[in-house]
């Protein structure tokens, strides 16, 4: 549920800033002006935090890296994969443990982790490295139908079982919580202030959900029309 948090967070930050400003704002002045300058206000938090969110991000997968460099063995690379939370980092390590020793297993994790195709052209060639005869060259096969699809393009979702689980996840949510935000909202009074906001909390955290269930969907049909030569 990680990808659901993240995207309340999100959603959480771009609602607060603005009525933090504004309810601020209105405790010691109605002027039109101030009103102004207080969206600027809002624009340049709402930039500043978001900026510092992604460069979070990377100083955390910065120091994944640092880490794998630091790791001795397979054992502690795999300790590592397991303290780590973003599939980014969980990708890059899997990364580096299957150039460290090849097996199935950790192939199939990294086409399970990666989103990159950087990474799918690492589990190719790791296949058809270690693999001989009829079999090494369908992996061959593979990889050059996969070049010729995606070679222009950077992110790719392909694991057709893993794309399920997320559309069924998010579609699922999307209705549930459209039945139960069906069910309280005529308790919620447009007049009151915090009922209405989290009216609104509602609608936005609902059509985000409708969003990357559709996102899923799509991805999960690409997948599937994919999985038979990738």
């Amino acid at each position: 549920m990680r990808s659901v948090a993240k995207l309340l967070g999100f959603v959480f930050m771009a609602l607060a800033i603005p009525v933090l400003v504004m309810s601020l704002v209105g405790l010691f002045t109605n002027n039109q002006i101030v009103l102004i300058m207080s969206q600027f206000v809002i624009m340049i938090l709402m930039v500043l935090a978001f900026t510092k969110i992604f460069d979070i991000g990377r100083r955390y997968e910065k120091k994944t890296s640092d880490l794998i460099k630091k790791a001795k063995n397979i054992d502690e690379l795999k300790k590592l994969r397991e303290d780590r939370v973003s599939y980014r980092s969980k990708a890059s390590i899997t990364r580096e443990i299957l150039m460290t020793e090849f097996s199935e297993e950790e192939a199939e994790n990294l086409r399970r982790y990666t989103n990159t195709t950087e990474d799918m052209r690492h589990y190719y060639s790791a296949y058809i490295s270690n693999s001989k005869g009829d079999k090494r060259e369908a992996y061959k096969i593979k990889r050059d139908n996969f070049n010729k699809k995606y070679k222009n393009k950077l992110r790719i979702y392909p694991d057709f079982e893993e794309n399920l689980k997320q559309a069924l996840k998010w579609v699922g949510l999307f209705f549930l919580l459209a039945f139960i935000f069906s069910m309280v909202k005529t308790y919620f009074n447009p007049g009151i202030n915090l009922a209405f906001l989290i009216y609104v909390v509602g609608l936005v955290v609902l059509l985000s959900f409708m969003i990357n269930g559709i996102v899923w969907i799509v991805r999960t049909v690409k997948s599937y029309w994919d999985k038979k030569f990738l």
